[in-house]
């Protein structure tokens, strides 16, 4: 359904040349390829949409607002040096909603960020190593994957499951991954009785299905990225007394409920680190479905993930606006900063001079009738 949205946004970025006058350009770099592009879809659309309705509207300060998107196809190896472009040849303001762990790590180490002072907010990643030296240009609006796997782990081990499987990607993200865990299986007392590992864009679980089955876990932690979590959902057939299964937030219940059938994937737990996007209490969530009903959001489902994109894009066109008519990456970064103790519609929001992580928001949702996330 999005395809052609997708390459039409693509083409017009592409042909964006220079900016121009009272035109602040706003950059994404993810994987509008590969491994992750049907989970990224509806968000690509959704913030180009959005940046039209402010621009619909008149603007920020007497300045429309442009998008610039590079495709990394998921590929580390290419992220840094497509950052770098969207900085020195686009003259992106900022960059929102990156994707990866091992992406993001690449694009630290290059020291591309830091050099340009160009800030990135949004990162749907929680890893510890993203979020340590070297990451100063990084504003996080999602609690870490240490927070998710122990808010996990406390429920699992509430319920009695002592015997755990985790599933994870064999990369700087699964490394993260294992380290939380570890502490975890020791601070509620849980055994690790499997531990299979699969590389980014793998296509058969069969394997890794076997290994973890084998084993006889009383709880199954799928600490992959969607079309991971999804290959092995396919591929697994739940035993008699089958484990419970749980995954990371960025996994949306919907794809997962109609790309495996709802039958299979009743009653897995998904951790949480936005909000419930279908609130009536939140003003953001309420926000958020005005959009989702305005022409602007046609298409674009309620879902966390979808909300988590709203809520990057809000907050960095609030950024912009703080930061005056002749917005500069430094004064966004400088208006970024300043948000300690900010509400964003309702949503409170928390960074600083040296705080970095402006939500630790967790919960978990459970997939019911209709692929329908409850929490």
């Amino acid at each position: 359904m999005f395809a052609k949205r997708i390459a039409t946004i693509l083409l017009a970025c592409s042909a964006a040349g220079l900016a121009h006058a009272g035109e602040v350009r706003i950059g994404s770099v993810t994987g509008i390829t590969g491994p992750n592009a049907s989970t990224g879809a509806e968000g690509t659309v959704l913030v180009t949409n959005y940046l039209q309705m402010i621009n619909d509207k008149g603007g920020i300060n007497g300045n429309t607002l442009a998008r610039v998107i590079k495709d990394d196809q998921y590929d580390p190896k290419k992220t840094a040096a497509l950052t770098e472009e969207a900085i020195v040849k686009d003259n992106v303001v900022a960059l929102v909603n990156a994707v990866g762990t091992a992406n993001t790590i690449a694009v630290m180490k290059s020291g591309v960020l830091t050099k340009h002072k160009v800030p990135l907010l949004g990162v749907f990643s929680g890893a510890d190593a993203i979020r340590g030296p070297g990451s100063e240009m990084i504003f996080h609006t999602r609690a870490s994957y240490t927070d998710e796997v122990m808010k996990i782990a406390r429920l699992s081990s509430t319920l009695g499951l002592k015997r755990v499987a985790v599933l994870y990607q064999d990369d700087g993200f699964g490394a993260g991954i294992n380290q939380s865990i570890a502490r975890a299986a020791a601070d509620y007392m849980f055994e690790v009785v499997a531990k299979a590992p699969y590389k980014a864009g793998e296509t058969d679980f069969s394997a890794h299905v076997k290994q973890i089955a084998d084993a006889r876990p009383q709880a199954i932690f799928l600490m992959g990225v969607p079309d991971a979590v999804i290959r092995f959902m396919k591929a697994y057939e739940a035993p008699t007394g089958a484990a419970q299964i749980y995954t990371l937030s960025f996994v949306p219940a919907k794809l997962l409920s109609d790309s495996v059938g709802e039958k299979k994937v009743r009653g897995v737990g998904i951790s949480q680190v936005v909000p419930n996007p279908n609130s009536v209490t939140l003003p953001l969530a309420r926000e958020f479905q005005a959009f989702l009903k305005s022409p602007y959001g046609k298409g674009i489902s309620s879902n966390p993930t979808n909300f988590e994109v709203y809520l990057n894009i809000r907050l960095l066109t609030e950024a912009i606006r703080m930061a005056g008519p002749q917005p500069t990456p430094e004064k966004v970064t400088k208006a970024l900063t300043s948000m300690n103790g900010y509400s964003l519609a309702g949503y409170p929001i928390s960074f600083g001079e040296s705080k970095r992580t402006g939500s630790h928001y967790l919960d978990i949702g459970v997939i019911g009738a209709g692929g329908r996330l409850n929490y």
